[in-house]
């Protein structure tokens, strides 16, 4: 009785766009939750760091993240110090910190103009001071190609950040334009990547989506054709999440499927390297394709304190959100500090569930970790409902997508994190 009606509910889910990567798919989800006291991490001082920089040049209408026009010189520097100050604040509160990661996203890092660019990279120097780092630390920025000037690129490379991550989202020219979007010329491209090695910056990895408006085979295809001329050393490919933005076009899944699958198999045949249903292709099998931030998040749900407007962080104890999150922005950088607004006291079956939507964009999650919070005796029937269906499959004590699951993906990860 009970695999018929996880049999049920997997049919009801597979053709609905809400079910992806988010978790809850909505805030009043976990209304019950919210407290007026912010998160400690008393428990949770091996961490990763993450600073949103809210500012883009242009405002793309795929984008999902909070974000605004760049502002003059004097507000950029004046949303800086605040969020510096609001990272010292943290670390006089919590001493002996060690960290796993930090990231540096937005919005557009780079959009800043230099002056206040080289202001970031002393916040970042401040913040990582007197902090223990990890023995696989590795530190990430996010940028744009239109936004790069080579005195950022050094910056970048003096302060010890050696991945950069780049948008490009897609390389046809009227399909970016359609969203509000201009990306570089190949040329110009290919010259900023030499000029980032040249300075010697390790790892550069570019991001690409599918399920954007207008996408096609033959645009694919010139994405792939983009990426063999620059060759990055790894590669994001991110699913466009309908349900986050509004007045978006949503494709069936059988054709997020074969886009997603004509990008894994032009990847691979590049020499790219990646299971089927991970959305992260990096040249070198020993490298996981990310950020140590993102790594540690994705793969083993460690926490992370997020610094800025709208920032997101997660602990044992639960989630939160710094104010700004879902309203417009602009009135909020005179101020001083970005503190938590929405802050929701966990569970471990919500812990556990964040934890598995976090997961799916890399095709998997662990067991282990979902019986450290004491969340796998509730979800064995589940799992073993979609082992015996070919949805998913163990191996290490991972559960791994299989390519008959990833067609629904989100309905899979779903049973898991939501199986009633």
């Amino acid at each position: 009785m009970l695999r018929m009606s996880i049999a049920n509910l997997f049919e009801s889910r597979k053709n609905d766009p809400r079910w992806n990567t988010s978790y809850p798919l909505s805030p009043t989800d976990w209304a019950k939750f919210r407290t007026s006291s912010p998160l400690t991490f008393d428990n949770d001082q091996t961490l990763s760091f993450y600073l949103h920089i809210p500012f883009c040049r242009q405002l793309c209408s795929f984008c999902e993240y909070t974000k605004m026009l760049v502002p003059d010189e004097h507000l950029q520097e004046r949303y800086l110090r605040s969020v510096a100050h609001d990272i010292e604040r943290f670390k006089s509160q919590y001493g002996n910190l060690t960290l796993l990661g930090f990231d540096i996203g937005g919005g557009t890092p780079t959009s800043l103009s230099e002056s206040n660019f080289s202001l970031l990279m002393d916040v970042y120097q401040r913040a990582i001071a007197g902090l223990a780092l990890s023995r696989h630390y590795e530190p990430s920025i996010e940028g744009t190609f239109n936004t790069l000037t080579e005195t950022k690129l050094s910056d970048i490379f003096r302060n010890g950040i050696y991945r950069l991550s780049l948008g490009v989202q897609s390389s046809c020219h009227s399909i970016m334009k359609s969203h509000g979007r201009e990306n570089a010329e190949e040329r110009q491209m290919q010259a900023w990547i030499d000029k980032a090695r040249e300075i010697g910056i390790e790892k550069i990895n570019l991001d690409f989506m599918y399920g954007i408006h207008g996408q096609d085979e033959s645009s694919i295809e010139k994405d792939l054709q983009l990426i063999k001329l620059l060759h990055p050393q790894q590669v994001t490919l991110y699913e466009l999440r309908t349900n986050m933005i509004p007045s978006a076009k949503t494709y069936p899944k059988e054709t997020l499927y074969d886009q997603y699958s004509h990008y894994y198999d032009g990847l691979i045949n590049m020499g790219y390297v990646a299971r089927f249903g991970q959305n992260t292709f990096p040249v070198d099998a020993d490298d996981q394709g990310v950020s140590s931030y993102i790594r540690e998040r994705m793969i083993n749900g460690a926490p992370y304190r997020g610094f800025g407007i709208s920032a997101q962080s997660m602990c044992s104890a639960g989630v939160s959100y710094n104010k700004g999150k879902n309203q417009p922005i602009q009135h909020l950088l005179n101020d001083t500090s970005y503190p938590e607004e929405y802050t929701y006291r966990l569970p471990s079956n919500e812990l556990a569930s964040k934890y598995i939507a976090i997961s799916a964009y890399n095709g998997s999650f662990s067991v282990d970790r979902l019986k450290e919070l004491c969340y796998y005796d509730t979800i064995k029937e589940t799992l073993d409902f979609c082992l015996d269906n070919d949805l998913l499959e163990l191996h290490n004590n991972r559960a791994y997508i299989t390519r008959k699951g990833f067609k629904h993906y989100g309905a899979v990860f779903s049973l898991i994190h939501s199986p009633r």
